[in-house]
């Protein structure tokens, strides 16, 4: 008996341990290449690449989610299914198919994914070079520099380099059980100092209780702005987009003169922002308080919660409350069609309501 107990301790432990560690794995070969070079021909064109890889950033991460796949694919190569409160087959940050094959503002303009914005050129809106440097400042010379994926002038990895590569040096070798921002393997999606819990199949899948958990604060209670929250990873770039003078509901301020983020609903859960996501009005929801996917909120402790306006602190207005980060098919990279919202008419295309649910 002493025995099987042991046992069955070991297996215990080693389930817990095989189940928390979410490093690559699979067949080297499936992402190197040693020379560049089989039967007389290169393995890939354009080659080769840093650390010895098939391909850059975006080669890697082109491809059709299905499911199945082991490699995130942000980028597609015929249009993704996207059905706002329904079936899609894109992830989390969405897909730069749309700002690839459509329009500039239907996406982030990465490097080598499409050409600088016509309408802003490089400089993200927004910038402000001054502030939110506690992870590393991006770059500042944006006449000289687009988007990239990482880097100095990118969203993952560090930003004392400007190589993608050396950005995310050994992350995706690194052992991410705990995502505590401390380093780009421990950060949430390699997104150096923030944290959060990150869903399994990127969110190919959601539900309530089926998604990411973001990591966010409520400035009207702490009167600090966290680094290590997902607004402030948005704020590195758009900085003036995130400036919290700007947003006061009291009667002596300026009222809201830009959207709120770091704002916890609970604050005014006795107005309509109580009856969050609207649920008689979309599907994928069915009852107050129930987390709404496609319109998501944080939390002060970035876990996943199937329920919000539980207690204070978890139900957190995000930049991506609205948005995707890699893109959709709407302007400004919008969740839904921005145009089919209209005060006094709720319908089931427009994201405004789930909040806002008495206009």
């Amino acid at each position: 008996m002493r025995g099987l107990c042991i046992f069955v301790a070991i297996m215990f432990l080693l389930s817990i341990t095989g189940g928390g560690w979410a490093r690559v794995s699979g067949p080297c070969s499936d992402c190197h290449t040693m020379h560049n070079s089989q039967n007389g021909t290169d393995v890939v064109s354009g080659g080769p690449f840093r650390a010895l890889t098939k391909g850059d950033c975006v080669a890697c991460h082109t491809g059709t989610n299905n499911g199945n796949n082991t490699i995130p694919y942000v980028l597609d190569t015929s249009e993704p299914t996207y059905n706002f409160d329904g079936t899609k087959n894109t992830l989390a940050g969405g897909n730069f198919y749309w700002v690839k094959n459509a329009d500039d503002t239907k996406g982030h303009n990465v490097k080598g994914i499409a050409n600088a914005d016509s309408n802003i050129g490089n400089t993200p809106p927004g910038f402000n070079s001054a502030n939110y440097t506690a992870n590393g400042g991006v770059g500042t010379d944006w006449a000289n520099n687009q988007l990239s994926c990482a880097g100095a002038y990118g969203c993952h990895g560090t930003h004392d380099v400007t190589d993608d590569f050396a950005a995310i040096s050994g992350a995706h070798h690194a052992d991410d059980t705990t995502i505590d921002g401390s380093t780009v393997g421990k950060s949430f999606r390699f997104l150096y100092g923030i944290k959060g819990t990150e869903d399994d199949d990127w969110e190919y899948t959601v539900s309530s209780s089926d998604h990411n958990g973001y990591y966010a604060s409520d400035y009207q209670n702490t009167g600090t702005i966290d680094p290590a929250s997902i607004n402030y990873l948005c704020a590195e770039c758009h900085g003036n987009f995130h400036l919290h003078s700007e947003v006061d509901d009291s009667t002596t301020g300026s009222p809201w003169l830009r959207h709120p983020t770091d704002y916890d609903m609970n604050n005014v859960k006795d107005k309509e922002y109580g009856n969050y996501p609207n649920a008689g009005l979309y599907n994928s929801v069915s009852i107050a308080g129930d987390y709404f996917p496609d319109v998501p909120v944080g939390n002060v402790n970035g876990t996943v919660t199937s329920k919000v306006l539980q207690a204070s602190g978890d139900a957190i207005v995000l930049c991506i409350s609205c948005h995707r980060a890699h893109g959709s098919p709407y302007s400004d990279l919008l969740r839904w069609d921005y145009s089919t919202c209209t005060a006094g008419t709720q319908n089931g295309n427009c994201g405004c309501f789930a909040c806002h649910t008495s206009k």
